[in-house]
């Protein structure tokens, strides 16, 4: 498999903190990456960098053969890349389907002539996007679907999350980064929103899937890859069994053993 994305020596720097030291990453076409380290190695903001929420201090980042380096977030999102954040970002009064199509604005018609006159077209388009967060909905939860137009606050934690995945999904990006998506889940509803990911059909849409995640049983099962970071530098890479064997990874999670 070829690299979809390439990130060469990145460098991110918040005064005197160093977030990303000289970090080389790449993600592969088609793979499922988990991005593991304790709090503050640099996980995040790695993801902020590459989706232009940041920009970084040297390095480059290419997303599919381009050098996406410092683009906006909205340019980022119009080549392909969607995230969900760690702390939910849904608006709890809104329905189901408008939050899904907040992450579908590049598709949407919104200027007043079009909306107001074209109402035709309008309504078409209605039905075509609501038939494809149906869809995506159906794909993680078929009940989430019955519950369309109902207001996301009204709804539990494991399907704010489903509402925010099917939100990056409805572009259609071919990179997905998910920032712990089982934060605030139980343990039964993590493994029950991996299962569902795992299994997700996008109607033959292939992406691949960025994780950071500190279950790492969830890394071990849904995972082909690992990198792991520590004070923004690469520890190691290579499947889960590798990674964790790793004494460097042992001594960045557990400490280092006091001699005597």
């Amino acid at each position: 498999m070829k690299p979809l994305l390439c990130c060469a020596n990145l460098t991110m720097r918040f005064g005197g903190l160093t977030a990303l030291d000289s970090l080389d990453l790449d993600v592969l076409e088609g793979e499922i990456l988990g991005l593991v380290g304790p709090n503050g190695s640099g996980k995040t903001t790695f993801f902020n960098v590459v989706t232009g929420i940041y920009r970084p201090d040297s390095g480059n980042v290419t997303f599919d053969g381009e050098d996406i380096t410092g683009l906006a977030a909205q340019e980022i999102y119009y080549r392909g890349i969607a995230r969900t954040f760690q702390r939910s970002r849904l608006c709890l009064d809104l329905s189901v389907f408008d939050n899904i199509m907040i992450g579908n604005h590049k598709a949407l018609h919104l200027g007043f002539w079009h909306n107001i006159f074209k109402r035709r077209e309008f309504k078409a388009e209605y039905e075509l996007f609501r038939e494809q967060a149906t869809q995506l909905l159906c794909a993680l939860n078929p009940e989430l679907a019955d519950r369309i137009l109902k207001p996301v606050g009204d709804l539990s934690m494991i399907d704010r999350r489903r509402v925010e995945i099917c939100r990056a999904l409805i572009s259609r990006p071919r990179l997905l980064f998910l920032d712990e998506p089982s934060a605030g889940m139980t343990p039964d509803e993590t493994r029950q929103l991996m299962d569902e990911i795992v299994a997700l059909d996008t109607d033959g849409q292939a992406f691949s899937l960025v994780l950071i995640e500190h279950e790492m049983e969830v890394i071990r099962r849904i995972t082909s890859r690992c990198v792991v970071l520590n004070f923004g530098r690469k520890l190691c890479e290579g499947a889960y069994e590798t990674v964790t064997a790793d004494s460097q990874v042992q001594e960045a999670y557990l400490g280092r053993e006091l001699e005597e």
